[in-house]
């Protein structure tokens, strides 16, 4: 008797004493959804969560574009390149070298054509699109129905990088001079101005944005020595620091939304917080400019010696996946829900769900 009530008491004193507390499970990050690019037919759409067939607007393979909203692929000239929102609708149709682009919808119906001398890119949602022009000085900002929007056309000393937001709130693009906008998803400046001005004899090469879209983060260099400046949403500075080693090149970052920084170099991937080195892990074989990383509101993706590493908020390792270099490359999109994303590879599109 006296025992029960022990029990009862310590039951009572650990459910009193947890109540309101937060607890810092590990996610459960599942594959949910597989399709094959070439043979076009998947596994059985997630019951639970977001319908990718429902969601993704297509793929490209072997250069014909496949629409998911038709269940169609489409053959096109070769002089045409194609550009498409991921999570939008329609694709475009131009010419590499050329002075027009046309609009077309789901079912290859035309819907709009324009004397635009420049190469368009989509991003997610289209919105807004960006318009290179040929000598990367000038990107033209126009909505899908091929209409300016907002600040219409930025300019800067050659353009290096953008990103668009992943859930649909604009996008951030930086010259090579320090020139570096972000925008709305209707074109409307958030912040600009030129980097240079504080930091001269500067060379900017990257930028990333946060989940929450609230960070930016730039990386340039200076006298052979690379930095990261980190910008909150006003574009005022919150912290600088050097990097270790000079890259000559762009860098993929992956931003968190409290300030983390997972870095992919050629040689190694690096977590950084509140300035500061916490791990550096030195990759097996060198790679290429490229490499893979993406950042969710909850945890990180990286590509590492064809292993996929799943980071939570801390950098610490959740899980591993085995990828074949046969798949590779790879690279990353949202989904329109924030527990999925994708992966796209060689040979597949795969849907990834925080359960």
């Amino acid at each position: 008797m006296f025992q029960n009530i022990l029990y009862s008491l310590g039951f009572f004193l650990l459910f009193y004493l947890s109540w309101d507390v937060e607890f810092n499970f590990v996610p459960n990050i599942r594959e949910t959804w597989i399709w094959n690019l070439e043979g076009k037919f998947g596994t059985t759409s997630p019951k639970v969560g977001e319908d990718p067939i429902k969601t993704i607007n297509g793929y490209k393979f072997n250069k014909q574009f496949y629409s998911f909203k038709t269940n169609s692929h489409q053959v096109f000239d070769a002089k045409y390149l194609v550009d498409f929102p991921l999570l939008g609708n329609g694709y475009l149709l131009y010419e590499k070298i050329g002075d027009e682009v046309n609009f077309y919808s789901d079912s290859s119906e035309l819907y709009w054509k324009k004397p635009i001398n420049s190469y368009p890119r989509s991003g997610y949602f289209a919105s807004p699109v960006l318009y290179l022009s040929g000598d990367n000085n000038t990107v033209f900002l126009l909505d899908e129905s091929g209409n300016q929007v907002g600040k219409q056309e930025l300019n800067g000393r050659f353009l290096t990088d953008y990103q668009f937001d992943t859930k649909n709130k604009g996008v951030v693009v930086l010259f090579s001079g320090g020139e570096i906008y972000r925008l709305d998803e209707k074109g409307n400046v958030i912040f600009g101005f030129d980097l240079s001005k504080d930091k001269p004899n500067s060379f900017f090469k990257s930028v990333s944005l946060s989940p929450d879209g609230k960070l930016t983060t730039v990386h340039f260099s200076r006298e052979n020595k690379d930095w990261i400046l980190l910008l909150d949403g006003s574009g005022k500075s919150i912290e600088e620091f050097a990097l270790a080693k000079f890259f000559p090149h762009q860098l993929y970052i992956a931003t968190g939304n409290e300030g983390q920084i997972l870095i992919q170099t050629p040689n190694s991937l690096e977590y950084y917080e509140s300035g500061k080195l916490v791990w550096e892990k030195n990759k097996a074989k060198q790679g290429g400019v490229y490499q893979s990383i993406f950042a969710t509101d909850s945890f990180f993706v990286a590509l590492m010696d064809s292993e996929l590493l799943f980071l939570n908020g801390k950098g610490d390792l959740i899980r591993k996946k085995r990828i074949s270099p046969s798949e590779l490359p790879i690279r990353f999109f949202p989904g329109k829900l924030e527990s999925v994303f994708y992966m796209e590879t060689k040979t597949d599109l795969v849907q990834f769900q925080k359960l």
